[in-house]
């Protein structure tokens, strides 16, 4: 079974994120960038040259540059028009990731928080090796980290292995910290936005924040799910967190209930992305992380 598939722990340490650079360089290639529709006045780059892609045409305003008015439809409007480019090959790209006590677990392979956190550091190393712009926000075991501009891995790896460890399991808070009011995602504008967490009810004031960074940016929701805790065999389950160990009494009845509170909750949440025009993007533990970052690679999340 591969190494990354299912870890010797699910603590990763730096000798783990120097391995995920190896299959981060070998995605594959990414499909032509879609950007982000600009509003009026906002721009990626004012000079026209080769690797340049025109977004939009709007209205001539006087700060504009006049090698970029398009004559052609300027003359059959009567109104100057300016066309706007941004670098084809720019992403600017901003992680967010948010993992409750429930991430902190997992049937076999690893754990949740485990797959996010090397997914993470492959959306880190493919970045770096693009020549791409990350700014990231972790929030994990009462933690709330961040970054605006783009970081050494190894200033983004420290945390990540921090998010990793067990430990953070006690501390956290069931709320979408990332969700609420922060420099970094608030004046997040043209960007890719990639959301890893597990947590999947959003409250009335996550939904509003949540809209109006989808207004701005494109949205990508990742959540990972283990469908093997609902079908666990009937019986008695010897459970251990840092602090204590707990016996848990599964039924067939208790497993059935479960599964379809999840369900109903998962797609009451799909339906509210949905409604937001955000990607709601589901994937089971089993699923090795360079196959997700591969996935999110066809979808033109990363590039």
């Amino acid at each position: 079974m591969s190494g990354l598939l299912s870890p010797s722990s699910p603590e990763l340490k730096e000798v783990d994120f120097a391995q995920l650079g190896h299959y981060a360089k070998h995605l594959g290639r990414a499909p032509r960038a879609k950007h982000f529709a600009l509003t009026s006045g906002e721009r990626h780059a004012h000079v026209k040259g080769q690797g340049l892609e025109m977004l939009e045409l709007r209205a001539y305003q006087a700060s504009d540059d006049l090698r970029h008015i398009d004559w052609r439809v300027t003359a059959r409007t009567g109104q100057a028009q300016t066309r706007l480019y941004a670098q084809e090959n720019e992403h600017q790209r901003l992680l967010l990731m948010d993992l409750s006590n429930e991430a902190y677990f997992g049937t076999k392979y690893s754990f949740i928080s485990t797959r996010f956190v090397q997914l993470a550091g492959i959306l880190a190393w493919r970045t770096k090796q693009q020549g791409d712009k990350l700014a990231y926000r972790l929030c994990f075991g009462g933690q709330d980290i961040w970054q605006q501009t783009t970081p050494l891995l190894a200033k983004l790896f420290q945390p990540l292995s921090q998010a990793s460890s067990i430990g953070s399991r006690g501390h956290s808070v069931s709320s979408l910290q990332i969700l609420s009011p922060n420099l970094i995602s608030l004046k997040a504008r043209n960007k890719d936005v990639i959301i890893l967490t597990d947590k999947q009810q959003l409250s009335r004031p996550e939904t509003l924040y949540l809209k109006q960074l989808a207004q701005h940016n494109k949205v990508f929701w990742v959540q990972i799910v283990d469908a093997n805790t609902f079908k666990l065999a009937p019986g008695q389950y010897q459970i251990k967190s840092t602090s204590d160990e707990a016996l848990v009494n599964i039924s067939e009845r208790s497993s059935t209930l479960a599964q379809q509170a999840f369900l109903r909750q998962n797609q009451q949440l799909k339906k509210q992305l949905n409604q937001l025009d955000i990607q709601h993007l589901v994937f089971d533990l089993s699923e090795p992380p360079e196959s997700i970052a591969r996935y999110l690679l066809s979808l033109g999340a990363i590039g």
